[in-house]
């Protein structure tokens, strides 16, 4: 009896301080003595925007996310992320797209921490200058073709690329309600110096994170300073919820261009929503704005160093505007802000409930408003088709997370918004009432093997509306149950995501196809949405009443006489942009930063290149390099 008080006092503790804000849940910190007591947190310096924004901060972080190096000191290194860097730092070849070496890396190979044990830099420079060797005549060393960089003790980068990926990750995991394993085998590798450019990459074929250094010059200065992208919070967050999605979203077409704008906006919005889990970051933007938050802020501003090197605006992107998709172009980025901007006019109106009608203090209320937007961030992919997705997908997809999560209590400020953005169209919302009546009729028990899963599905082709000729290959089974396990209750997963996988032809024997359908079933087991494998992207997914199943396995056909299934990719059922149907193979090809896709098409049998390296900052907003850098 004494034990289980005993536990239950403890519990009791644990949920007390996990509700606590960081400032306070600090102060109940127990060292480790080797009692099995609370360990002390790590402290580490950060900057909460950018050096152009604030000066740098110190955050604490769990010590059981570093690794130990030589003697026994931490290192920025560990189950969750890794810093790497190469030996040389490249630069893009603005005729070939490629980047190749430009100069030596002079920064650390592995950050140690320092003589006190922690990651606390403050007196390292906060606009350093760009140091380049130079000989008796004035001229830039040269080693093996390549500059040569003066050594540069700099660590506020690394280590505000650590906690920011982090952060994202408890985030991002906390929303979705499950573990996120980003990187390989989980562990997501960051190279925080990789290239010459104002910009930063999510490599999809290694998973990994790669951020630019941009030599620059202010007007009326004649120094060469550095900045480091990765000392940008809101750039590397963008970056990690890349990563993130990629994770939540692994049968993304990426050569499709609708989902590269809800990917940038995921992203942007992933850097926004994760800042306010931070209570010291609501507190300062609450004095910033003196509480007013319809206006653009910093929280809105997205890699506001972008202003200050171009004197452009106020940074990369703002998601306080009123943009339509009518006032933006196709190109990602651009398009990408009417969703964000969507997003952030719903925060807004999530927050004035929470303060307004339930009465919450508005620190507790923004904090609480950003975790709601979280939710709809990330949940939203579980209610999108998988391989090619619009914004409209996308906006209906928050009308599903409202249902199922909030109790449709957003649903007029979010039919009423997404309207006015033009990303619904008169149809959407009775489109939307049309899939979910549609919904299969299918049931799975929670505690169902995969294999029973399986056959679940195997059983309920026609249901799930597969041709004849055709099959489902069940890919993944995720079972949502962290809230039932912090709890200590076992009855079952939240929801059960079940992905499948077409093929032509059933049974053993069937050729896998490069398309992917998702059900989601409730805890009671019932199904509560369902996306099938065939395309959308046009009016409506198909069906067999327009699209034949002789139809496409003539298309299939003609691709296999054209050679497009030789390049070692499935074949895939997909949609033109004019919604044309056609097949295609997509083929990824290089590593790292030299990432990019090749499709081959009914079209262009022979291929034509994709890129899908998606930096935070557009091709047209490039920060000038120095010509003195180039000497």
């Amino acid at each position: 009896m004494l034990k289980r008080l005993i536990l239950y006092k403890l519990t009791i503790l644990a949920i007390a301080l996990a509700s606590l804000p960081v400032s306070q849940a600090q102060t109940l910190t127990i060292p480790d003595r080797g009692e099995g007591r609370r360990p002390v947190p790590m402290r580490i310096s950060s900057y909460e925007d950018d050096p152009f924004a604030r000066e740098s901060i110190v955050r604490r972080m769990d010590p059981s996310r570093f690794d130990l190096g030589e003697g026994g000191r931490p290192i920025l290194s560990g189950r969750l992320v890794t810093l790497s860097e190469e030996s040389k730092i490249y630069r893009k070849d603005s005729k070939t797209g490629v980047f190749n070496p430009f100069a030596w890396n002079p920064w650390p190979q592995l950050t140690t921490a320092n003589a006190a044990g922690n990651f606390i830099f403050p007196d390292e420079e906060r606009f350093p200058l760009h140091r380049v060797e130079r000989d008796a005549d004035g001229k830039i060393v040269l080693k093996d073709g390549l500059q040569v960089w003066a050594p540069q003790t700099l660590y506020l980068g690394n280590t505000t690329t650590f906690e920011a990926a982090h952060a994202v990750k408890d985030a991002a995991e906390f929303w979705a309600g499950r573990d996120i394993l980003w990187g390989q085998n989980g562990v997501l590798d960051i190279l925080p110096h990789a290239f010459i450019d104002f910009n930063a990459f999510y490599s999809a074929t290694t998973r990994t994170l790669h951020f630019g250094v941009a030599p620059y010059r202010l007007p009326g200065q004649t120094d060469i300073k550095i900045f480091e992208t990765a000392t940008s919070w809101d750039m590397v967050a963008h970056e990690s919820g890349h990563a993130a999605q990629d994770t939540l979203k692994p049968n993304r077409n990426r050569a499709h261009q609708e989902f590269g704008a809800w990917a940038e906006s995921f992203a942007d919005q992933t850097a926004m929503w994760a800042s306010l889990r931070n209570p010291d970051r609501v507190s300062r933007l609450l004095a910033e704005t003196g509480g007013d938050l319809n206006r653009s802020n910093s929280l809105t501003r997205l890699g506001e160093a972008f202003a200050a090197l171009t004197g452009k605006g106020t940074g990369v992107r703002d998601a306080f505007n009123d943009l339509k998709v009518s006032d933006t172009t196709e190109e990602i980025h651009d398009r990408s802000r009417a969703l964000t901007g969507a997003a952030y006019k719903i925060f807004l109106a999530a927050y004035s409930r929470l303060k307004n009608e339930q009465g919450i203090e508005e620190r507790e209320a923004m904090r609480k408003a950003g975790e709601i937007m979280g939710a709809f961030l990330t949940r939203a992919a579980d209610y999108t088709p998988e391989n090619s997705v619009t914004l409209e997908d996308v906006a209906k997809a928050y009308l599903k997370v409202d249902k199922e999560f909030f109790d449709s209590r957003y649903h007029t400020a979010l039919v009423d918004e997404f309207t006015r953005r033009e990303i619904f169209d008169a149809e959407s919302v009775a489109e939307w009432l049309a899939h979910e009546a549609a919904t299969p009729q299918l049931w799975l028990h929670p505690q169902w093997s995969d294999q029973e899963v399986e056959k679940m599905a195997q059983a309920n082709l026609d249901n799930l509306g597969i041709w004849p000729g055709f099959g489902l290959k069940l890919q993944s089974v995720t079972r949502i149950n962290h809230f039932r396990q912090r709890v200590g209750r076992q009855i079952g997963p939240e929801q059960t995501i079940v992905r499948v996988q077409l093929t032509q032809g059933r049974g053993e024997g069937a050729t896998l196809l490069d398309n992917h359908g998702i059900l989601v079933f409730r805890a009671s087991g019932m199904l509560a949405d369902y996306h099938s494998p065939l395309p959308s992207g046009g009016p409506a997914p198909l069906s067999p009443n327009d699209f034949s199943q002789s139809q496409a396995l003539g298309m299939i056909f003609r691709a296999s006489q054209l050679g497009i299934n030789q390049h070692g990719a499935p074949l895939s059922i997909a949609r033109k942009p004019d919604g044309r149907l056609t097949v295609e193979a997509r083929v990824m090809r290089g590593e790292g930063i030299n990432a990019y896709m090749e499709v081959f098409t009914l079209d262009n049998p022979r291929g034509e290149r994709h890129e899908i390296l998606i930096p935070p900052v557009p091709p047209d907003n490039r920060i000038s390099i120095p010509d003195d850098l180039l000497k």
